[in-house]
Formats: C-alpha cells, sequence, structure tokens
C-alpha cells in the first residue's frame, strides 16, 4: 500500500508552477458557493498539471467534470476521486484527496 502524500497548498500560482511539487495544488480565489479552477500537480510523480473545476462546498452543475470541495484551503477534500488519464506524460493515477492527503484509490 502507498503511503498518504501531503498535499502541499500554494497560494501564489506562479511559485506553484515553478516549484511543481509533487500533489501541490493551488486554487484560485473564489467565495462559499462559487465554482473556482484546482490545478495539481500529479500525485504519481511524473510531474504533470491538471486543472479541475471545484465547488466551494458543493458539487457544480457544469460541462464535464466536476468536484465538490470542502472549501479548505489547509486541509482540502475533494469529492469524488480524482482520476489522471494515463497519457505521454503520465502512466495514469486514481485516488482521494482527503484531509490534505492524496490516497491511492
Amino acid at each position: 500500500m502507498t503511503e498518504p502524500l501531503r498535499a502541499i497548498v500554494l497560494t501564489d500560482r506562479q511559485e506553484h508552477r515553478r516549484r511543481a511539487d509533487c500533489g501541490s495544488i493551488w486554487i484560485a480565489p473564489c467565495e462559499e458557493g462559487e465554482e473556482a479552477a484546482l490545478w495539481f500537480v500529479c500525485p504519481c510523480g511524473c510531474g504533470q498539471v491538471s486543472r479541475i473545476t471545484v465547488g466551494h462546498r458543493h458539487k457544480p452543475h457544469a460541462h464535464g467534470a466536476t468536484w465538490n470541495w470542502n472549501g479548505s484551503r489547509s486541509e482540502p477534500t475533494l469529492h469524488p476521486s480524482v482520476n489522471v488519464h494515463r497519457n505521454e506524460i503520465c502512466a495514469g493515477w486514481h485516488g482521494w484527496l482527503r484531509d490534505g492527503y492524496w490516497e491511492v484509490a
């Protein structure tokens, strides 16, 4: 079993891109009830940066996949699970972001 990986939450988008720490995230500013972009570096270690649409304490109704984010910037949780599809950069990763830790499904 793989140990959970701490999701480093960065507040500066450029720093997030520059550092590219495995499993790190940056969440666009938003208020409760709004939608936001959540950018993350794949927890598998491949370095791929992905964007998903999250709702602050709700699951948005939008085209494509969306996630419910608990609103916490220190210990974020997403629902449902996150699935990074296999591509030329990443071998694929599927798991959860729970209480600030990435966990393999």
